[in-house]
């Protein structure tokens, strides 16, 4: 278990990590400017998910015998829709129209019991496209903010999958959250270390799919859908500031942020109260 533990979670994240730092070159973050490209902001996580699945699951996933491998497919396809958000490759060509375009197709690619109505999966298509595009609006303005709403968030849904009873997906989120967490904090020791809207969008997409998720398979359990839709929608204090210029309205961005960040952390503590109330 240590061994699989040690694939599944540090490897994904790792590489991840990576390519997200690949245009930094050679390896110093010191070096002016050292802003995340889109190009590897869109990639980066989108390849952990993929490492992630292959190895709990073998190259049996690119056939999509079944419905939940097309997590890997979700990501690939929005890395590669977002990806003319990085011409040129520099950080202002974050275009959250762009990205929430590819959000909308990528999660148009999930194929999950409970939604085999077409009307179902385009609305929940579009609030998705929606939330993503206007998270990868904020996050370009408030980039520390977000990341932070973005890491509490993946981290509150792999412990929910966890208690769920998904071992498998709840590892995936465990090293997206690892990824995503790392990120945030790395602005800490470079402060101009921007992640940007493209990473922003790539995680909302991801954390929406892993709701998704967890509503088809669980959502009838112990987990209510509305606590699986309350972990992703989280962000949504931070999506509803009005556009003001940066430097302003410090008391709304921190009302906002703690807001998306108890949101999260309610919902999953709800969620562990009812496993165990289930259970007993």
């Amino acid at each position: 278990m240590e061994l699989s533990l040690a694939q599944t979670v540090l490897v994904p994240a790792l590489v991840a990590l990576a390519l997200l730092l690949l245009p930094r070159g050679p390896w110093c973050l010191q070096r002016m400017p050292s802003q995340v490209t889109p190009w590897t902001a869109c990639c980066a996580l989108t390849l952990a998910v993929v490492i992630a699945i292959v190895l709990l699951e073998g190259s049996s996933v690119f056939a999509l015998t079944q419905r939940w491998y097309s997590l890997w497919l979700v990501a690939v396809v929005f890395a590669g829709a977002s990806l003319p958000a990085a011409l040129p490759l520099h950080m202002p060509r974050n275009s959250p129209i762009l990205l929430a375009g590819a959000a909308g197709l990528a999660l148009l690619m999930l194929r999950l019991p409970p939604l085999e109505s077409w009307e179902a999966r385009l609305l929940l298509v579009a609030g998705g496209a929606l939330f993503a595009g206007r998270f990868a609006a904020v996050a370009t303005r408030l980039p520390r903010a977000s990341a932070l709403v973005l890491a509490i968030g993946m981290g509150s849904m792999a412990v929910t999958l966890l208690a769920a009873g998904s071992l498998k997906v709840g590892l995936i989120a465990i090293s997206l959250t690892l990824a995503v967490g790392t990120a945030m904090l790395l602005p800490l020791r470079v402060p101009t270390l921007l992640l940007g809207g493209a990473f922003a969008a790539s995680g909302i997409v991801l954390l929406v799919s892993l709701a998704w998720y967890g509503a088809a398979y669980h959502g009838g359990g112990a987990v209510h859908r509305l606590g699986w839709a309350a972990i992703a929608c989280s962000g949504v204090f931070l999506c509803a500031l009005p556009h003001q210029a940066p430097g302003r309205g410090h008391g709304a961005i921190t009302f906002a942020t703690i807001a998306s960040c108890a949101l999260s952390i309610a919902s999953t503590l709800h969620a562990l109260l009812a496993t165990a109330a289930s259970t007993e």
